[in-house]
């Protein structure tokens, strides 16, 4: 999937141009340092997609568990995406993150995606909401500013699964689609654009 946006790439070779709701851009040579781990993991998964479009027959289009857990919310009072960017003085973000959420959750939820399929997705997700829990409560619990914030999100999360998708994107997934999850995720509050302060700061 590549969803339609205003994000445009430009730069000289190895360097990438990145842009998040329009605010910030910069340069930044690709390194690929990804775990070894992380690797083989998602070499496996796309290898599992390889085979099941090699075999038709075997497509399936139940929903995995994992996606069925990230497609629900988990707050007990619902509080819309549009609301919890206010809440984080995100107000500019809204069109862009409400456009980019849309459109994943209605890819997400379609009944043309294969179970391998699925299992990429859900795998991205997991990264995407462990990597985004680490790093941003903590740094605006410590102050940082809203630009300094968007520059960890492309630093610790967009860039380290571009990283990933960058060894086979099977799948044709970019920027924009990686901004897509992170505002999926915070629309169904697994991920808060507000300040934790139980989070440990050695993290």
């Amino acid at each position: 999937m590549a969803l339609k946006n205003e994000l445009q790439q430009t730069g000289g070779s190895g360097s990438t141009l990145v842009q998040a709701g329009g605010a910030v851009t910069y340069n930044q040579t690709n390194n690929y340092n990804t775990p070894l781990n992380i690797v083989s993991s998602y070499s496996k998964l796309v290898e599992e997609y390889k085979k099941e479009r090699e075999n038709p027959d075997s497509l399936i289009s139940e929903i995995v568990d994992k996606i069925q857990h990230f497609s629900k919310n988990i707050d007990p009072v619902f509080t819309g995406l549009e609301d919890k960017l206010k809440r984080a003085g995100y107000q500019n973000e809204i069109q862009f993150a409400s456009q980019l959420k849309e459109d994943y959750t209605k890819y997400l939820i379609s009944n043309n995606l294969s179970k391998a399929t699925q299992k990429i997705h859900a795998f991205l997700l997991a990264r995407i909401y462990v990597a985004f829990n680490l790093y941003v409560p903590q740094a605006i619990s410590e102050g940082k500013s809203k630009t300094q914030i968007k520059e960890i999100i492309l630093e610790k999360i967009v860039q380290p699964v571009e990283e990933v998708l960058g060894m086979d994107n099977i799948l044709d997934l970019y920027q924009d689609d990686v901004m897509a999850m992170i505002y999926f995720l915070t629309g169904n509050c697994y991920i808060k654009w507000e300040g934790n302060a139980s989070l440990p700061s050695g993290l």
